[in-house]
């Protein structure tokens, strides 16, 4: 049994080290709201951004070949949770999602929006910091986020990054990530799968966790990275100029004021040449490297297994 784990686990290095060799994060530290801390979240400003190019070449926007935008303009309706909330007593860690079972996740490890060196924006304990807030009542437990390629390439979307909070027993603590579609936005939203080609259907669940059933508990956190090919067991990509959005809805709550929060939410991908992902290729260099897509999706699947680190406190 030791001999066939090691085997594995040198098959899934050696993957993973293929996988990431032209790997793209756009990525949220902080997050803006316009009109006070509880309403209107409209950040069409991601913090960090690896797909910063001083050069650009082909189609981008302005330097960069991935933007997203949080809240209102991210769907049609921009439902943008209940805001911001500025505590840097909890969350805002060093990195995105599940950083301790991967480095590159850390944001010091991941260019600036403006090309700089990734450099963390109020971390804990210290002034700026902010999360994203849900849970008065109705549509202020829900939020919308969007990303869009805005290269000449294909880029697929292979994992959504965040850290949860359940602020208080109270608190909202069913946590869950749903797709959608064109019909639910004002952008040319068009995220396909790679095994029919079709795009997903509309409010798929990506990701479901009841975090505290009893409402016994606490604050809980859970850093999360989750794999959107083993939540749909296929690739996702979007071609050029198409865009992907999608609706985090917290519910379970005893009361309507208590809240729970979202933090360093980022979405990770690898951009192709072709939509038969096999050629990587990276828009900043124009370098392609062949990847077979079976190995992305073993990989992913392995990743599944042990991505996850939950924290309580």
């Amino acid at each position: 049994m030791k001999n066939s784990l090691k085997v594995l686990g040198l098959a899934s290095s050696v993957l993973f080290a293929t996988q990431t060799a032209s790997a793209a994060i756009i990525g949220w530290q902080t997050f803006d709201a316009t009109g006070g801390t509880n309403a209107n979240m409209a950040d069409s400003t991601p913090d960090n951004n690896t797909t910063y190019d001083a050069t650009p070449a082909g189609s981008s926007a302005g330097n960069v070949y991935l933007t997203g935008r949080i809240g209102a303009g991210a769907s049609s309706l921009g439902r943008d949770g209940w805001g911001i909330n500025t505590s840097n007593t909890f969350l805002n860690g060093p990195g995105f999602g599940n950083e301790s079972a991967d480095s590159s996740r850390l944001i010091v490890n991941n260019l600036m929006s403006d090309g700089s060196v990734g450099t963390r924006i109020g971390a804990n304990g210290q002034p700026g910091a902010s999360s994203w807030k849900f849970g008065n009542s109705g549509n202020q437990r829900t939020g919308d986020v969007q990303i869009t390629n805005e290269s000449d390439y294909y880029f697929r979307v292979e994992w959504a990054h965040f850290d949860a909070r359940v602020g208080s027993a109270n608190a909202p603590d069913n946590l869950q990530m749903v797709y959608l579609t064109g019909n639910d936005t004002t952008f040319d939203n068009d995220l396909r799968r790679f095994d029919t080609g079709n795009e997903l259907t509309n409010q798929v669940s990506l990701y479901n966790e009841d975090y505290d059933p009893t409402n016994s508990a606490g604050a809980l956190t859970d850093n999360v990275s989750r794999s959107l090919g083993l939540a749909t067991s296929t690739q996702l990509y979007l071609a050029p100029g198409a865009s992907a959005a999608f609706r985090f809805l917290w519910t379970g709550q005893v009361t309507n004021g208590a809240q729970s929060q979202i933090d360093n939410l980022a979405f990770e991908g690898t951009f192709f040449e072709t939509a038969d992902l096999l050629v990587e290729i990276d828009p900043a260099n124009v370098s392609a490297v062949p990847v077979p897509a079976s190995a992305w999706l073993f990989m992913s699947a392995l990743a599944g297994l042990f991505g996850r680190k939950r924290l309580s406190k």
